[in-house]
């Protein structure tokens, strides 16, 4: 399984592979995969009596999902899909955490359950979110359209051309979701300044430390210093163009986040990890959904980037969110 594990991580690193094969490769296997809840969950007798039209994504327990950005891509794309073919949309996401207890809904009525679902074949159709692909036309005779299988892909930003794309995501985000009363304390308790502040943002995965799993871009102790160093100086020179302005750090790294504490910036506290190992914990999700937030509210977003380091998207979609024109800094 390691070895496959690395094959697969070379291939997502090939941008020939992304080009040419990932949008092929990820609907082949999305569509065995489809098969199989096919064979176990759903049957031709007919269940119940549905009305209308919804399109469903459905959070699955029993298969490895990937991080809370992804996810938020492919909800936000399928509310999209939903739209444009004149479906309701809902959500049920209970894992490893329930999304109400740190979004609420805002204009939109996302949330569901699943006593709400047909498992009959005479209601219901299953097709994957494929994020790089074509937008899916749904067909009105079809009472659900059930969404077990995505991929991290924006099917309104990056895939078809949508027109002020980034407008469009922000405005479907903010119909759905809105921070709930137990995120919103936390983000209260952050004391940032309103008037303004500089969102620094780092995304090492294994560079540093062991962060997360199937990744393999760790460095020996040498070239884990110098990296280090490298952002350091970065972190510095972003101090020195914004005199007066609080400056707040945000990684994936422990190690790092101890580092910089040498230097006059704001580091919020939680517990980092990844919220896709069911070992983590409530800590490990309030802290993620803080940090998105807290950067959709920083006046300017600045992601650090190195040939070492992991080209995230994490603050680039907060900035987004926040109406804000994210900005990169190579080290």
């Amino acid at each position: 399984m390691g070895y496959l594990e690395k094959i697969k991580y070379i291939l997502r690193g090939s941008r020939y592979y992304r080009k040419y094969f990932q949008t092929t490769v990820n609907s082949l296997r999305y569509y065995f995969r489809n098969l199989h809840y096919y064979w176990q969950l759903y049957s031709f007798k007919k269940d119940r009596e549905v009305s209308g039209n919804t399109l469903y994504f459905i959070i699955d327990p029993n298969i490895k999902h990937p991080g809370l950005v992804d996810r938020f891509k492919a909800i936000v794309g399928l509310f999209y899909v939903a739209k444009i073919n004149g479906f309701d949309f809902k959500v049920i996401f209970n894992h490893p955490f329930k999304l109400e207890e740190y979004l609420s809904v805002n204009k939109y009525n996302w949330i569901a359950n699943q006593s709400e679902l047909s498992y009959s074949l005479q209601n219901v159709r299953l097709i994957p979110y494929n994020g790089s692909g074509k937008i899916p036309r749904l067909s009105k005779t079809i009472k659900q359209y059930h969404v077990y299988c995505y991929i991290g892909y924006d099917i309104i930003i990056s895939s078809n051309h949508v027109l002020d794309a980034e407008s469009v995501w922000r405005n479907l985000f903010l119909e759905l979701f809105k921070p709930s009363q137990a995120l919103n304390e936390c983000l209260n308790c952050c004391s940032l300044d309103s008037s303004g502040y500089v969102a620094v943002h780092l995304r090492f995965v294994n560079a540093l430390e062991n962060f997360e799993k199937d990744q393999f871009n760790s460095l020996t102790e040498d070239k884990r210093e110098n990296l280090i160093q490298r952002c350091l100086k970065g972190i510095r020179l972003i101090i020195d163009q914004n005199k007066n302005k609080q400056i707040v750090v945000f990684s994936d790294s422990k190690v790092f986040l101890e580092r910089v504490k040498v230097l006059p910036v704001i580091v919020l506290d939680g517990k980092v990890g990844h919220i896709s190992f069911t070992e983590n914990t409530h800590e490990v999700a309030m802290k993620t959904f803080v940090d998105f937030y807290a950067i959709s509210k920083a006046s300017r977003v600045i992601r650090i980037l190195a040939p070492e380091m992991y080209n995230t998207v994490f603050s680039y979609y907060a900035a987004v969110l926040g109406g804000i024109i994210p900005e990169e800094l190579h080290v």
